[in-house]
């Protein structure tokens, strides 16, 4: 309505998130202005009315700390699938990635416009994927407080450049690479030295992993109890397994290095692997050589304890394979993608998968090699068109 010239008024009534009937007026120069700034107003109230913890005005840096803090209660609690070990590293990345570059924006900032600038700009190549992966979270627990009605991430392109290798399958590993490791590992076990003799574990591990196609925090951790050299699979038929059931990781609020009773992903890849005539019989040295400690592990220090994996990996590259071809390339993790490659050629990337406890989308993503040899098909492709390609002796007439 005119309430006198040049100056109107729009009243508007609309019900709350409770229900509740409210109502909302504002003024403008003209009818249409009026109306305009009703319509912004019930918009911004309903918005934040949303009932959540956070709303669009919240900045970011506050709001991902509110939703860290959430999803860590969470994790304490046993809701939801992520440890609290992987709501520290979300912490880390929105610290050190996320906070820096948007947390000053408020949460209805978050459009894909800025993010796209975001990611060409502000996030180095090799950290895109931890960092979407964070982000992405976060942002489907903002739709979930109402802060946000719809994924800016969703229109988004990868940003993942050509240049920039997968991860685990930068190298194919053949049976000359995993000969070259052992016999590295054997020359340098047998090398003159002072102190104690060197242990076999190096040597050993490698064999696991390569017979399993276990990660080597999971081979780390595997106990005397997970070993079953007569599992039954079958009536009357028994097979030498191993049960992998844990990982080791690093985690200051459990005293350091320990292992996790489950595997990554909160047990989805806890597995029972059959293990090849190679790796019994290492392993029955292995376990008539060592005599039982508290842990309970197969790769133990001297004092009985958990191997950290840093450790070992630091033993390969600056001792073990130092100086040599193999130690220009050789990490632990390569081997799982070798025999996990290995048995996709053999059975199938669902075998495959099942074997290194993914789902056949991670194995074929991140670990398989697809082999550049095509199957052969020149038999068909022969007697499809033998009629029709005239043969070298008509040629000659």
């Amino acid at each position: 309505m005119q309430i006198r010239q040049g100056l109107w008024r729009a009243d508007a009534f609309y019900a709350d998130t409770a229900g509740h009937k409210q109502r909302a007026r504002k003024s403008g120069r003209t009818e249409a202005s009026a109306r305009r700034a009703v319509v912004t107003e019930i918009s911004e109230r309903i918005e934040l009315d949303t009932g959540g913890l956070v709303s669009v005005c919240t900045l970011i840096k506050d709001a991902v700390e509110i939703y860290l803090d959430q999803r860590m209660e969470d994790a304490r609690t046993g809701i939801g699938r992520a440890s609290t070990r992987s709501i520290k590293q979300y912490r880390s990345l929105a610290r050190n990635w996320i906070a820096p570059a948007l947390g000053n924006l408020q949460v209805r900032h978050l459009t894909p416009g800025r993010l796209d600038r975001y990611f060409r700009t502000e996030v180095t190549p090799t950290r895109y994927s931890d960092v979407r992966k964070a982000l992405h979270a976060f942002v489907k627990w903002l739709i979930v407080q109402g802060a946000l009605a719809r994924d800016p991430l969703a229109p988004l392109p990868s940003y993942q450049r050509r240049n920039i290798g997968r991860r685990s399958k930068d190298r194919e590993i053949t049976a000359a690479d995993v000969r070259a490791v052992l016999a590295a590992v054997d020359d340098w076990a047998g090398a003159a030295r002072p102190g104690p003799t060197p242990s076999a574990v190096y040597r050993d591990l490698v064999l696991f992993i390569v017979g399993t196609a276990c990660r080597p925090g999971e081979a780390l951790a595997v106990r005397r109890q997970d070993i079953d050299l007569a599992y039954p699979v079958g009536d009357g038929l028994t097979k030498p397994v191993v049960h992998i059931t844990g990982t080791l990781v690093y985690d200051r609020d459990h005293g350091g290095l320990y292992r996790q009773p489950h595997t990554k992903s909160g047990g989805a890849g806890d597995r029972t692997v059959v293990l090849p005539p190679f790796l019994v019989r290492m392993l029955r040295e292995r376990l008539m050589a060592t005599a039982p400690d508290d842990s309970g592990a197969i790769f133990a220090t001297r004092a009985g304890g958990w191997l950290s994996p840093n450790n070992i990996n630091t033993r390969f590259r600056e001792s073990i394979l130092k100086d040599r071809e193999v130690g220009e390339w050789f990490e632990l993790r390569l081997l799982r993608s070798a025999t996990g490659t290995v048995v996709a050629q053999a059975s199938g990337a669902e075998i495959a998968a099942s074997q290194m406890g993914n789902t056949r989308e991670i194995a074929e993503a991140h670990y398989i090699h697809r082999s550049r040899l095509a199957p052969d098909s020149s038999r068909i492709i022969e007697e499809a068109w033998a009629a029709a390609v005239p043969t070298a002796t008509a040629r000659g007439r």
